[in-house]
């Protein structure tokens, strides 16, 4: 606002252009980084899209350091934009403004990641895409008829439960059963090391 009112430049533009530079490199490779480990390896293991993961995965941290990094590009932009501006109008409003957009937009990033920090508190279900993925898993257990019914719920940002009514081959003993609870647990696990606990419940077939 100071820079808006008094129309002054605080320092020199070159130094200006050379800090913004500098920073823009760091800040680019930081996201870069965090694109290829956290947001697609993850989006890889949970069998979705980039985009799809960022939208519902319940990981806060990996969300956090991707729309900060991508906050931080984004505004390195607003304020060489106000500065170049500024250099070629003779009118600081612009160096004044880009700020005030820059403010704007750490507001916004501040509210989806409260937002996805309440969600944790709902006990969220995973995406139907993934809870499909979990449902063909249990099928394909041996002794497994069908999944009658699929409960999903995230216990925090990289647990999850998994509870169904499972069901079993009429001829299968008890013995089958509980071989295909721990076959049901090994393929989850291997599959969404996400998931910390498996329910299985027997059920017989209706009609």
């Amino acid at each position: 606002m100071h820079t808006i009112r008094s129309g002054e430049h605080s320092g020199d533009y070159l130094v200006s252009y050379v800090v913004l530079a500098v920073s823009f490199a760091i800040e680019s490779v930081s996201l870069t980084r965090a694109v290829r480990r956290r947001v697609r390896g993850e989006a890889a293991r949970w069998r979705t899209t980039p985009a799809r993961f960022l939208r519902l995965t319940a990981d806060t941290a990996g969300k956090a350091v991707f729309l900060e990094d991508s906050a931080a590009l984004i505004g390195l932009l607003l304020a060489g934009a106000g500065i170049g501006l500024s250099q070629l109008t003779g009118d600081e409003m612009w160096d004044g403004l880009a700020s005030i957009a820059i403010g704007l937009l750490l507001l916004v990033v501040a509210a989806i990641l409260a937002r996805s920090n309440v969600s944790l508190l709902v006990g969220q279900a995973v995406p139907g895409k993934i809870r499909d993925a979990i449902e063909a898993e249990l099928a394909a257990v041996p002794t497994v008829d069908r999944v009658d019914t699929l409960l999903t719920m995230r216990l925090g940002p990289e647990d999850m439960l998994v509870a169904a009514k499972v069901d079993f081959a009429d001829d299968a003993t008890g013995a089958d059963i509980e071989a295909a609870a721990d076959e049901a647990e090994r393929r989850l696990a291997a599959h969404f090391p996400g998931i910390r606990y498996v329910f299985l419940d027997p059920t017989r077939r209706r009609g």
